[in-house]
């Protein structure tokens, strides 16, 4: 748990790999002796792996405007706006460096994994099994404006 809420902080704040080391190495530090907290990112990140719970990158064009999927793989130019698909780059030499990537997470696999533990699999059904009939508004559908509205536009 403790791994993914550092993933997370990673992630959002855009830390590079030496200060998620760090940020580990300090939690490390005030957790009991015996933790199990994995000591730097690459240790955290190949015990994720085997989760099954990649993602695949996309190129995208740095205005927003075309992915490069599978099928669009060897074009260099987007058709749409015109604009090169790499980073300029003279330092790095015939590394090709895309402007943006788009991180493709497939939701099936993840709902799988929720829908394993039965403790999780009851939150996930929780509205089903729910009786709607009591004061309390749980989802949207049961309030008495949404039952207006699908009266008035069937």
């Amino acid at each position: 748990m403790i791994i993914a809420q550092v993933f997370n902080i990673k992630w959002d704040n855009r830390l590079s790999e030496a200060n998620y080391d760090r940020i580990v190495e300090w939690t490390r530090n005030i957790l009991p002796e015996g933790n199990r907290l994995k000591e730097n990112l690459y240790a955290a990140k190949s015990m994720m792996k085997p989760l099954g719970l990649g993602y695949q990158k996309i190129d995208m064009c740095p205005i927003f405007c075309m992915l490069y999927p599978i099928k669009n793989a060897e074009l260099i130019e987007y058709r749409i706006c015109g604009h090169s698909r790499y980073k300029l780059m003279t330092d790095r030499g015939r590394t090709l460096v895309t402007h943006r990537k788009l991180r493709y997470f497939q939701m099936t696999p993840r709902l799988h994994k929720l829908f394993m533990s039965p403790k999780t699999a009851e939150h996930m059904t929780w509205h089903q099994s729910h009786d709607a009939m009591n004061e309390v508004i749980v989802l949207p559908l049961v309030g008495e404006t949404w039952k207006h509205f699908n009266s008035m536009h069937p």
